[in-house]
């Protein structure tokens, strides 16, 4: 059984799983709605309803019927497995795609934005598991990105604030004052392509909290292309942008010696970013 939380305007369910859930071929989907093998909210259906905010879509069906689901694994051993994740997809789906194809334990170290590509780290075995934990804890695994942003930027910034996550709403406030629920965060952006209107910036991640990114590059007068949530909205129209422009294009290891993962140190994990 496949579980999904639809959180989007109102879509329908086909277009919606053939998103998520692309191994799901049309006339299997078909085939299920007439089993009555798809429920919302526990209800069993047969027609390919539009699905509203908060629904719960299960779908029971059989792994043997399924495409093979492909994907883009830039390293991988019998510890960790470091892929790139789509466009479109979540971070926890994506996990559970790969650990179904490859039919092993794979957890995730981390998370990307639904809508942001990138490399993602995932673990085979809970050694691992908390290797990176504490990686990512003290500083040990460092993440960059690219993004396009707004305005024009010359100088290297290191941005220091406090994040504030709403959950209920699925955004986050970035205040210069530590109040009640905030956390510190920091954001160090190197200007790589300067433009007129726009640039192309080097991110480079140290706390890795919920929308960091998008939230604090907003916050500090330069929102990334295509933001829905924390961009200029009218940026986007000019630019005709329908998706954001950040992709997670590095990542590097600092491990102590001794560490589990220390032989990671003198590997380095790039792609390109695609904007």
């Amino acid at each position: 059984m496949r579980t999904y939380k639809f959180d989007r305007k109102p879509l329908r369910l086909s277009k919606y799983l053939g998103e998520v859930f692309p191994e799901l071929r049309y006339g299997y989907f078909r085939t299920l709605l007439k089993l009555r093998e798809i429920r919302i909210n526990g209800k069993k259906i047969s027609a390919d309803v539009i699905l509203q905010k908060g629904d719960i879509v299960e779908v029971y069906c059989d792994e043997d019927k399924l495409l093979k689901f492909n994907f883009e694994s830039v390293y991988q051993d019998d510890n960790i497995l470091i892929a790139v994740k789509p466009r479109g997809v979540s971070s926890e789906e994506f996990c559970s795609r790969i650990s179904t194809t490859l039919n092993k334990p794979t957890e995730l170290a981390h998370r990307l934005d639904t809508n942001t590509k990138g490399l993602l780290i995932m673990s085979h075995n809970d050694r691992a598991s908390a290797c990176l934990r504490e990686g990512f804890k003290k500083g040990f695994i460092q993440k960059k990105y690219f993004a396009l942003v707004g305005g024009t930027l010359k100088e290297h910034l290191d941005l220091k604030a406090y994040l504030i996550k709403d959950a209920e709403k699925g955004m986050v406030t970035i205040t210069d004052i530590k109040v009640n629920g905030a956390v510190p965060i920091r954001t160090e952006v190197e200007p790589s392509e300067i433009g007129e209107d726009t640039t192309i910036v080097e991110v480079t991640l140290h706390s890795g909290k919920t929308h960091q990114i998008r939230a604090h590059l907003a916050y500090a007068g330069y929102p990334i292309v295509g933001d829905t949530k924390y961009g200029d909205f009218e940026l986007n129209r000019i630019m005709r942008a329908k998706r954001q422009y950040l992709t997670a294009c590095k990542l590097a290891f600092n491990f102590p010696k001794g560490a589990l993962l220390n032989y990671l140190n003198d590997k380095k994990f790039e792609i390109e970013r695609d904007f």
